[in-house]
């Protein structure tokens, strides 16, 4: 409390010592261009020349001493919430050499490449200090207490050796037998029984990323080394990515991942059940089962743990199974600078992230440059990527730069704390809680209840017209929408839904089919509109099914399964002329078997008659660039920041979007800088606000004097840097704007 006292004493006097002419004036809601580069070092000649106004994406070392060199830009650190590892094909086969065991299906041979693999030389020379080291697949800097101590080094098993690495290899039986500098398949090998020389093994390398690209050939270098014949592919993601992602078509590849704030992703990621979808390393053996059902078990437990505590021990235990199989060989995570422009003012700066989240764009504006001015009411903010999207469908987008335009028009329903992660801030969905109920097995599951605020409203894509409200019925249809498509990229976040009931326009109940700490946060998936997709042919189409009801064959816990297809929506039940009320009468649950919501709980007992159900299934697949390839504008209705006018794809091209007239929190006051949420009541749904308040006023104290261009103060923190007349600097008039607007609430929901 004492530095909390200070803090407040501080500021105060800094009120009175300023001219409140330097007061803030209020800014204009603008804009956004996201423009689509091609590598990291064509975004950042972009920045440097001003084209746009920061990268999604870390400096390299060299860039990041070329911004300290540059007085019109500004750095922020980041220690990120993701990892780089070099991704190996475990399967029995890939399909370039059907009938043939995949060398790497061996767990000496892929140990070997982990031998092969020099991490100091990659943290120290390739990355410059600019990474922590991996040797689980978790990030470094935040997520190490997850992984069990013995697997990381100096205990872990595969430490770069090139004498162990040849030594595996020999005891597997790959030796050159005909001493003719390549290494031979063991006599016997299935489709290779002749033991003839390897076949080369496809190193897949990412050459839009410069670090991986130099991690990745020495890789290969270090396998001719060690007689493995190397067929090395160089491409950017367009080409390797469906490749490896979707034909599961190679042995090695220079991966990356975008982590979630807990590593509970190892279950989507080392779980068979995802084999092809998320998992593209664990494999299948000769016989296509799963190759590791002791790692399935441990992350299972990770996901379904009661708590926390549990989920933590049963990771460790993964990391160990991790480390034995050698799954894959982690790396590094990056530990570097995002940069931005000088005239680019109330960034927020999110732990794990960077610059481009929620927050950022709710409240960044651009200043004006006094060499070239420009209109800032009209001037939107630019974001630069380093690659294009591959894709930008809702359903089954998942590379990091899609969702630089994806993350922009839709929402989840709640969003965490910038500063701290484990910290869940409501947005769209104003309150939850979490209960649980007893399923038809007798077994004790999850069930949430979650309360939407009544001011959230859809936007249609390129004129921004308010279409209506958002409610319970987009939230339930967005479940059983993404639910019909099992390999789509959000499908575990649907996968353990068993029913959802609408209370009404604000309220739905989520009952899940098994028990979780995680359920509760599941609305992470983007959220969508229920009413305009139903009217789309070509994304749903209306039918029915009748049953036939004789008494007392339908009574209170009768389930029929009525149909084939997946239900998305339900639009009516009747018996003969008497309609039947969902949540009294029945409900519609999910089937036995993976992503089938189709059959009908009757929750009453019901006279002789015909049922009539009326629902509503998808029209067919919705693959494509676009959703079902249709075009943007028939789809893209928003509920974030933005709109969609126009989308330019591929390398080269532009999403330009403007900003919604509606959008919930609309630009936040000036001086906001810690976004905690405020809770009011217990009452559930309960209230709440943001606040500019004493805990802004800290933590511009703990950056007071800190600077951000240069070599960063140590101290540097981007998000107190809200003062338009003293930039790249926290400073007294920083002080000062949160002083004007101290006390100041906003954000409550009506």
């Amino acid at each position: 409390m004492k530095k909390i006292a200070i803090a407040v004493t501080f500021l105060l006097t800094a009120l009175m010592l300023v001219p409140m002419s330097n007061a803030y004036s209020p800014r204009h809601c603008k804009g956004l261009d996201v423009y689509f580069y091609q590598t990291n070092d064509k975004a950042w000649a972009a920045l440097k020349s001003g084209e746009v106004d920061f990268i999604q994406w870390a400096l390299t070392y060299d860039q990041y001493v070329e911004a300290t060199l540059d007085p019109s830009l500004q750095l922020a650190k980041v220690d990120e919430m993701g990892g780089y590892q070099f991704d190996i094909n475990n399967n029995y086969t890939i399909p370039d050499f059907p009938g043939v065991r995949n060398p790497l299906n061996v767990a000496e041979f892929r140990q070997a490449l982990a031998c092969a693999t020099d991490k100091q030389w990659i943290v120290n020379t390739v990355l410059k200090g600019f990474g922590g080291r991996t040797d689980a697949p978790m990030a470094a800097a935040s997520q190490s207490g997850w992984a069990d101590p013995s697997t990381y080094y100096p205990n872990y098993d595969w430490e770069y050796n090139m004498t162990k690495a040849a030594q595996l290899l020999d005891a597997a039986g790959f030796v050159d037998t005909d001493s003719n500098g390549k290494r031979n398949y063991p006599v016997g090998w299935p489709g290779r029984e002749t033991g003839p020389d390897l076949d080369p093994i496809e190193v897949c390398i990412r050459n839009d990323h410069a670090q991986r690209l130099t991690a990745g050939r020495a890789l290969a270098d270090n396998m001719r080394t060690l007689d493995i014949p190397v067929n090395q592919i160089e491409a950017g993601s367009d080409v390797l990515f469906p490749k490896v992602m979707d034909d599961l078509n190679y042995h090695v590849y220079t991966g990356g991942y975008s982590y979630g704030r807990y590593p509970l992703y190892v279950y989507t990621i080392f779980h068979s059940s995802f084999w092809g979808v998320g998992d593209y390393t664990t494999g299948m053996n000769a016989s296509n089962e799963p190759n590791y059902p002791d790692v399935d078990a441990a992350v299972e437990k990770v996901y379904y743990a009661a708590n926390i505590s549990e989920s933590i021990a049963a990771c460790k235990a993964f990391t160990i199974l991790h480390e034995e199989y050698c799954i894959n060989i982690p790396l590094w995570s990056a530990s570097s600078f995002w940069c931005y422009s000088k005239y680019l003012a109330g960034i927020v700066n999110e732990n794990g992230y960077g610059l481009e989240n929620i927050y950022t764009f709710l409240n960044a504006y651009k200043v004006d440059d006094p060499v070239t001015p420009h209109d800032e009411s009209q001037d939107p903010i630019r974001m630069g990527t380093i690659n294009a999207p591959l894709a930008l469908n809702i359903i089954y987008s998942q590379w990091y730069f899609d969702f630089a335009v994806l993350d922009r028009i839709f929402q989840s329903g709640m969003v965490v704390e910038p500063y701290n992660l484990a910290i869940d801030n409501p947005w769209q969905i104003q309150d939850w809680e979490t209960s649980t109920w007893i399923n038809k097995d007798s077994k004790e599951c999850t069930k949430v209840t979650y309360w939407i605020r009544h001011d959230v409203t859809w936007h249609a894509p390129e004129t921004g017209d308010e279409v209506r409200p958002f409610t319970a019925y987009d939230m339930e249809f967005t479940i059983w929408y993404e639910y019909a498509f099992t390999d789509g990229w959000q499908w575990p976040s649907f996968q353990d839904v068993d029913h959802t009931h609408v209370v009404n326009n604000y309220e739905i109940e989520v009952y899940f089919a098994a028990k979780s700490w995680v359920f509760y946060s599941a609305p992470v998936y983007p959220l969508l509109p229920r009413n305009e997709y139903l009217a789309l042919p070509e994304l749903c189409t209306e039918t029915t099914a009748t049953i036939h009801s004789s008494g007392t064959n339908c009574t209170a816990s009768t389930r029929v399964q009525f149909t084939l297809n997946k239900v998305v929506d339900t639009v009516s039940v009747t018996r003969d002329s008497t309609t039947l009320v969902e949540g009294v009468d029945y409900e519609i649950v999910v089937a036995s078997w993976k992503g089938c919501h189709n059959v009908i709980h009757f929750l009453t007992n019901q006279p002789a008659g015909t049922i009539t159900i009326t629902y509503y299934k998808p029209t067919g697949s919705a693959k494509g660039y676009y959703l079902a390839n249709l075009d943007w504008s028939k789809w893209m209705y928003s509920i974030g920041p933005y709109y969609p006018i126009s989308i330019i794809q591929g390398v080269g091209g532009v999403a330009t979007l403007n900003c919604n007239p509606s959008f919930f929190m609309q630009t936040p006051p000036l001086g906001e800088i810690d976004w905690m949420w405020t809770w009011v009541g217990t009452t559930k749904p309960r209230s709440g606000y943001f606040q500019i308040f004493v805990y802004d006023a800290v933590k511009l104290l703990a950056a007071y004097c800190s600077r951000g261009d240069a070599v960063p103060s140590s101290n540097w923190f981007p998000g107190a840097d809200i003062d338009p007349t003293d930039l790249c600097h926290v400073g007294l008039y920083d002080a000062v704007l949160i002083l004007n607007k101290y006390g100041q609430k906003f954000g409550t929901p009506p």
